[in-house]
């Protein structure tokens, strides 16, 4: 069968083993994840029988149009429901974007790199070339984006904040990058861990900037909202960006499971603020450990920490997993000695730092 040359460099993307077959591998009883920051309490009670009374429906094909949750959602953003899209997750809305802006053959896409990885996964599937800049001080530089913008530069994702450094982008740097681009270019923030990074005083509103002709603003149910697992996301943009990019959404892109579990969940104020309190619990408790052990750490607006093991950090990854404990080495994203620990509950804290202890020797 016949495939585009460039389709031979693409690599599937590989998600890890199963945790049941992890404990069969490695003999061992109990293994807790904190490698994908997920919400480590889950969805609540609400949510979980919202879940079984639509399973029942499952028959049916999923309101397209999503109707009742784009209400939901609307009147909790207080933005007009033609402003809004959802998504099979933000990764489709990446998609979406790619296939409906980035469509001739010398467009390029900007950001700064180590940085959410689909951004680049998704845009060599669509053979665009990708502009990859250094982090400034774990974080996106904005005035070498600035620099980099030309008349082909199409899609600039800024990841605020920014997996797997945790940081931030001040607005008016934001702001500035939106100037000095072009019409045809597109400025997508993505805020996946908005409801994490918004307890923050200094926290921009970078919702304020979805009228703007050139910006869209991505956000999820799948971390905060304890999601992920159903697969939901949307944006955020002005009428005629959502109205092109509803042109090449498939049209039953959410299923019905997800989207009443996404509007029960919007509506669970309470089960939200325990998960943030929570991970601000757990934040601390891992920044305090870490300084104890002589660690350096970038502080986060999310829920996970990025910090530096001074030794190989895919030795680290693997010894924690004998321990039973899964958490992310970084050396893919070109910091050697780094790993990204999930916030867990409070006893996966406790266990996580008793385990890297062992495995640091300290």
């Amino acid at each position: 069968m016949q495939v585009a040359d460039f389709i031979f460099s693409l690599k599937p993307y590989e998600g890890g083993k199963p945790i049941d077959e992890l404990k069969r591998e490695l003999g061992i009883e109990h293994v807790i994840k904190l490698a994908s920051n997920e919400n480590p309490i889950g969805p609540s009670e609400k949510v979980i029988d919202t879940i079984k009374n639509a399973a029942k429906d499952v028959s049916l094909y999923p309101d397209g149009n999503a109707y009742y949750l784009k209400k939901v959602l609307s009147e909790k953003l207080n933005v007009d429901e033609s402003n809004i899209l959802f998504g099979n997750g933000s990764d489709e809305i990446i998609e979406l974007l790619y296939r409906t802006f980035a469509t001739n053959p010398n467009d390029e896409i900007l950001y700064c790199f180590p940085t959410f990885v689909e951004y680049k996964i998704i845009g060599a599937s669509f053979n665009k070339k990708i502009v990859e800049l250094p982090l400034k001080d774990y974080s996106y530089d904005a005035d070498a984006l600035i620099k980099a913008i030309n008349s082909n530069t199409r899609l600039i994702f800024l990841n605020i904040p920014n997996n797997p450094t945790g940081t931030i982008m001040r607005y008016d740097d934001v702001k500035n990058i939106i100037d000095a681009s072009g019409d045809n270019t597109l400025i997508v923030i993505d805020e996946a861990y908005y409801e994490y990074a918004k307890e923050s005083s200094d926290y921009p509103d970078f919702l304020k900037l979805y009228k703007l002709p050139n910006v869209v603003i991505l956000r999820t149910f799948s971390k905060a909202y304890a999601l992920a697992g159903l697969r939901i996301g949307y944006a955020i943009a002005n009428s005629e960006i959502i109205d092109y990019l509803n042109r090449t959404r498939p049209p039953f892109n959410v299923n019905i499971i997800a989207q009443a579990a996404a509007m029960t969940a919007l509506n669970d104020d309470e089960h939200l603020k325990e998960t943030i309190k929570i991970n601000e619990l757990g934040k601390k408790y891992l920044y305090s450990e870490f300084d104890k052990m002589g660690i350096k750490y970038i502080k986060t607006y999310a829920n996970f920490i990025l910090f530096d093991a001074s030794m190989d950090a895919d030795i680290v990854y693997q010894e924690m997993l004998k321990s039973g404990v899964i958490i992310r080495s970084m050396t893919g994203y070109g910091y050697k000695t780094f790993l990204r620990v999930t916030v867990g509950t409070m006893q996966e804290n406790r266990i996580f730092i008793e385990k890297l202890k062992k495995v640091l020797n300290v």
